[in-house]
């Protein structure tokens, strides 16, 4: 237990001891009183008509003070002396004028002024002659001390000359140099004195001997004097009819009154009369030089500026004494911070190796015992210190004190009261902090407890009483004898330097983290160019192996779809094959398109399309699904939506896909309407890059596409989750899908002009809008075919058109050979780029169907030696189509930059290889008339749950279970065990099943 602090006493630190402070702002800086060595009056301008004039005037002047207020100031002195004081307050700065010399016939005054508020103070000091000779002692006298002063070798030196020379000065029986801590207390640091005083060097005060207004003062006043503590007041007289609303401001006053408080202390210490010179450091109050005497002592005014200039010099030197010590003390550590560096430059990859490495260096650095390495979580304890478990703790509470990146105290207890543990080793701690990229580095030293004996001038806490009601009072100590405290769970304190060096040493640190982040950042750069270009290969080299077969499965279930000999029962198995790879493809293309976004090689492909076509095929591809569930599948459009438009069709297409797939996955039950409509748009340029041509003007134009549904809506966190890479909501994760569907549709979105948003209500719906920029020509010479019914041959009358097909997968040679025959083309294969060329001269295709990655010869170097050819021979250009698996944007761009006129990704619709051939080529087609059969799922009825109640409870939670685990092996088991006489019930769900409604299933059988 600290001896300051008993049971049931008074806690005696700073903080408690200011909260007691009786000592106010207005008792020091207006008292209402002044001194009597002097006159003071308060003067109202311009007519300099005496407001308050000190009562003691009458002593000086023979005149009463009630018969000079209400007086122009020329009652006092001359007309010409009152119009130099009039001049006088034309001046900008009062400062300048001051001193100046006022007379009457009998007394010759000092006199000075200072502005405040609405009036003037005038203070007149009975002038003191001195003579020439004396003057010139002044001046050597001055002159002797400043060359003492600026010869010192140290502070305590510095501070010890200080004391003898003011001493010399001014005659005073003590003069001290008083120097404040950081706590504010004060410790005599030199001393001269008379021989029969005791000493005081080396004693401390406390804090509030110099209460916080005053110490404000000293920082305004260079100098303040009290000639006899035992002065009888001189109060303010003021006219009746003046009243006056503050105290007035003596701040700045010479002759201002002083504290009761203060003249009790001093006169507790036996003082009679005192001078105070101010030491500041940076407006800071470093210190003071503090003269006492036992007996009245009145300073001249040439003494006291002496003083002041003296005590403004020495301000300097203290601190030029501070800035040398400083640099003795950088000098030796520098050297440690030299190797440190060199070390850090050598291997800036091993922080905590090279700091473990210098653990001695670095301890010695701040003087310390112990010290804590923690770099980004890694901890290395050196040293003296407290256990791991401590240090975690600790650099856990440190951020919380939410101080500057460097922190000391000496007494780590005070405010970590766990510290209590470890002040054997750690009462005391310096800490440097850094934060950077969201880590943290710290370097803690740790100094143990240091038993001190601390020597008051008297027991601080006699400046504590108690009164009758029990309530606590500062009052003036009365005994300035040793008081010895024992001080405990405290460390040596951090000397400045010492902080210096810690502050520099943060420096070394930030230097070596910003060094080893940047060459962790350009070797993960490197990496992670590495990485991304392997990723862009593999994904090429994946997205063409897994579309080469694919586009064989899709291409050959189109050709057999046209086959009206194909048996009844394969219709419905080759439709599942063809669902099947469709599905594939799509979770194929959605990682092929989130690949592109994280990559950066997003662009657009625009081209002139039929946008009320592409709003027919997706209400017919969705029409199914919807009628499964029992919905209403609506769209919309406003008579002013365009025919035609110009834009990325591929991707409008994906996003319109996503956002009604996502709305009929998530409705049970009612509806899912699709509404188009044109929104407002301004300052857009009408520019495009439309594929195939770009010469037809446009105009840009935004449509809205809104897909509402009635849904089990999502909560407002979700809203922007919901387009997050791979993020699904808790009823996403319940059915099937990648989640990247509506972040990769957003980014479609904003690549196009626009953005999607969402507002939705839990168990009420959602409402996706999708805004994008398209452009609309204004004349078009496109082909278009005017349906969407299948091809099966070409109109009469046209030539015999050749097509080469440069394949080197058989499969798929096979595939267009026999698709495009069946249309009555006439087609010739070949299997790479070289035997491409040679076919090319031989036998002049009209049209070449080039794949791009063949073996001996690529796609893209058959098609640039073609087009060289053409040029060097003046021939007729041959139109080549890139078809190829290679599905990346680059290879698209790629492909028309070597020559080729268009480009379809494997696998491919028939329908767009058949259009592409007509643009090029011109040729019309036939096509089959519509059935007039409708298809069996559309007029089927839609099942509901009550559809399951001819099933066991059991079967019902299997298929729900099975359903939600995307099992549609089990689904098939479970459908076998349906009785034959519900044949509805097997058709739909096996139907269900086939088509991968397995969320539907799941919410029907939801229980």
């Amino acid at each position: 237990m600290n001896p300051l602090i008993a049971p049931g006493q008074f806690e005696f630190n700073p903080s408690a001891l200011t909260a007691l402070e009786d000592c106010s702002e207005v008792s020091v800086y207006a008292p209402g009183y002044i001194q009597p060595y002097g006159v003071l009056l308060i003067l109202q301008e311009p007519h300099l008509t005496i407001l308050q004039v000190s009562e003691n005037v009458e002593k000086f002047l023979d005149l009463a003070a009630t018969a000079l207020v209400g007086q122009p100031l020329q009652r006092l002195f001359s007309r010409s002396q009152v119009k130099r004081v009039a001049e006088f307050l034309r001046q900008d700065n009062l400062e300048q004028c001051n001193p100046f010399v006022l007379k009457t016939r009998a007394q010759t005054f000092r006199g000075t002024l200072h502005r405040i508020d609405n009036a003037l103070i005038l203070e007149l000091e009975p002038q003191s002659l001195i003579n020439k000779t004396h003057s010139i002692q002044f001046y050597h006298q001055l002159q002797t001390s400043i060359l003492s002063l600026r010869s010192a070798i140290s502070v305590t030196d510095l501070a010890q000359t200080l004391a003898k020379q003011v001493k010399a000065m001014t005659g005073f029986d003590r003069v001290m140099i008083y120097r404040f801590a950081a706590d504010d207390h004060g410790v005599v640091i030199a001393e001269e004195r008379e021989t029969h005083l005791e000493s005081y060097l080396g004693l401390h005060f406390p804090a509030i001997d110099i209460p916080a207004p005053a110490r404000k003062l000293f920082l305004r006043n260079w100098v303040r004097q009290i000639p006899d503590i035992n002065y009888t007041p001189a109060p303010l007289i003021s006219a009746d009819d003046f009243h006056v609303e503050q105290p007035i401001d003596m701040s700045n006053c010479i002759l201002r009154g002083v504290s009761p408080y203060h003249i009790e202390y001093l006169q507790n210490m036996g003082v009679a009369g005192s001078l105070t010179i101010s030491l500041i450091d940076d407006q800071r109050l470093w210190g003071l030089i503090a003269c006492h005497h036992y007996s009245p002592n009145l300073v001249n005014y040439e003494t006291r500026k002496t003083c002041e200039f003296l005590g403004q010099f020495a301000s300097i030197e203290f601190v030029r004494q501070q800035e040398r010590e400083l640099d003795r003390y950088r000098t030796q550590i520098k050297t440690i911070q030299d190797k440190l560096q060199q070390s850090f430059l050598r291997e800036p990859n091993f922080i905590q190796q090279v700091l473990t490495q210098n653990a001695t260096e670095l301890l010695n650095l701040v003087h310390a015992e112990g010290m804590a390495i923690a770099l980004d979580q890694q901890i290395s304890l050196l040293g003296q210190t407290p256990t791991l478990e401590e240090v975690q703790a600790l650099l856990t509470w440190l951020p919380q004190l939410d101080q500057s990146d460097i922190y000391p105290t000496n007494c780590l207890i005070r405010l970590y009261p766990p510290a209590s543990a470890f002040t054997q080793v750690a009462s005391g701690i310096l800490a440097i902090s850094i934060m950077l990229h969201h880590k943290s580095y710290h370097i803690l030293w740790f100094r143990p407890e240091q038993v001190q004996t601390v020597n008051w001038a008297g027991n601080p806490q006699d400046a504590v009483v108690i009164d009758d009601l029990g309530n606590r009072h500062l009052c003036p100590r009365k005994s300035f004898e040793l008081w010895k405290e024992t001080v405990r769970e405290t460390s040596l304190p951090w000397q400045l330097t010492e902080v210096e060096a810690a502050r520099m040493m943060q420096n070394i640190l930030m230097m070596a983290v910003l060094e080893f982040s940047q060459t962790a950042l350009e070797q993960a750069a490197e990496r992670a160019t590495i990485a991304n270009r392997a990723k862009s290969q593999f994904l090429a080299k994946m997205s063409h192996e897994l579309r080469t077969p694919l586009n064989a499965i899709l291409g050959f279930t189109q050709i057999m779809h046209r086959n009206s000999n194909i048996p009844t029962d394969f219709q419905e198995p080759l439709n599942i094959i063809n669902r099947s790879g469709e599905h594939l493809l799509s979770l194929i293309n959605d990682v092929l398109e989130m690949a592109r976004i994280e990559s950066g090689q997003l662009i657009l492909a625009e081209r002139y399309f039929n946008l009320h076509r592409l709003l027919r095929s997706l209400q017919e591809m969705f029409t199914l699904k919807a009628a499964q569930k029992g919905l209403e599948l609506l769209f919309k459009e406003d008579p002013d939506v365009p025919n035609y438009v110009c834009s990325d069709e591929a991707k409008l297409r994906q996003i319109l896909i996503n956002l009604i797939s996502n709305a009929l996955k998530f409705t049970t039950q009612g509806s899912v309407v699709v509404q188009v409509s044109i929104a407002p748009i301004q300052d857009v340029e009408p520019n495009c890059t439309c594929y195939p041509s770009t010469s037809p003007p446009c105009h840009a134009l935004r449509l809205a596409f809104v897909v509402q549904d009635t849904g089990c809506g999502l909560d407002r966190r979700d809203w922007e989750t919901v387009f997050e890479a791979f993020m699904q909501t808790e009823q996403g994760r319940n059915v099937e899908g990648t989640g990247l569907g509506l972040s990769i549709s957003r980014q479609f979105a904003r690549l196009m002009g626009g953005d999607i948003t969402v507002q939705s209500t839990v168990g009420q719906g959602s409402i996706f809008t999708c805004q994008v920029v398209l452009h609309q020509p204004e004349a078009m010479n496109l082909l278009e075919s005017g349906t969407d019914y299948l091809v099966v041959g070409l109109e009469p009358g046209q030539p015999t058109y050749r097509i080469l097909v440069a394949e080197d997968v058989f499969e798929n040679q096979q595939l267009m050979k026999m698709l495009l025959e069946s249309i009555g083309f006439e087609v010739g294969a070949v299997e790479n780029g070289a035997e491409a060329i040679a076919q090319w001269q031989s036998w002049q295709p009209h049209l070449i169907l080039m794949d791009i990655q063949m073996p001996v010869m690529n796609g893209y170097e058959a098609t640039r030696q073609i087009r060289l050819q053409e040029s060097v021979n003046q021939q007729q250009r041959t139109p080549i189509i890139a078809l190829t698996a290679a599905a990346f944007e680059d290879d698209r761009t790629a492909s028309l930059q070597v020559g080729c006129d268009g480009y379809i990704a494997k696998p491919f619709s028939e329908i767009v290889l058949f259009e592409e051939i007509a643009y090029h080529l011109g040729v019309r087609y036939r096509y089959r008339e519509p059935s007039s059969q409708t298809s069996y799922h559309l007029t089927q009825k839609p099942l509901t749950s009550q559809d399951f109640n001819v099933m066991s409870p059991e079967w019902i939670i299997q298929v729900h279970e099975a359903a939600l685990d995307l099992s549609d092996e089990k689904l098939r088991q479970l459908v076998t065990l349906i009785p034959k006489s519900e044949q509805a019930l097997i058709e739909a769900m096996t139907s269900l099943i086939d088509n991968f409604q397995l969320e539907a299933i799941a919410n029907l059988t939801q229980i």
